[in-house]
């Protein structure tokens, strides 16, 4: 009887012992995120992984750029989806008015950015725009 109320006690702490790591999702921190279809959470991924983060002087950024894809950060609740395709056109300085921006190189060598606005509220509000140099458009 005596082992059996030991064994007992101790296994509480035991099973705690055994917990599963948590899942460390560095570009989600705020929980898995919403995909419109699996296809788009493979896409994103491809994406990610071609990405090269990097430093470009103001003056190179000038061009074209499309949107491709979309996070949404509202309230812990996260949504990726694809871009509008809408076209950002940026002159040397012209970032300025952007809430953040950080450039970008894709594994092809077009050049992007990552352009983030947050806008203030009682909880996370922040949207995540990837933009991707389009090399089809001329520049005017």
């Amino acid at each position: 009887m005596h082992n059996l109320l030991t064994f007992l006690l101790l296994l509480p702490l035991a099973a705690h012992a055994q917990d599963p790591t948590t899942d460390q999702l560095d570009a989600f921190p705020f929980g898995q995120p919403h995909w419109a279809s699996a296809a788009d959470s493979a896409d994103f991924a491809a994406f990610r992984t071609n990405m090269i983060m990097g430093e470009e002087a103001l003056d190179t950024t000038s061009g074209d750029y499309r949107a491709v894809w979309r996070i949404s950060e509202h309230g812990g609740m996260v949504a990726v989806g694809r871009g509008d395709r809408s076209i950002l056109h940026i002159e040397g300085s012209s970032v300025i008015d952007l809430f953040m921006r950080l450039p970008f190189r894709m594994a092809d060598g077009r050049r992007g950015l990552m352009v983030v606005h947050e806008t203030p509220c009682g909880l996370i509000c922040r949207d995540t725009v990837y933009y991707v140099e389009d090399r089809s458009r001329t520049a005017p």
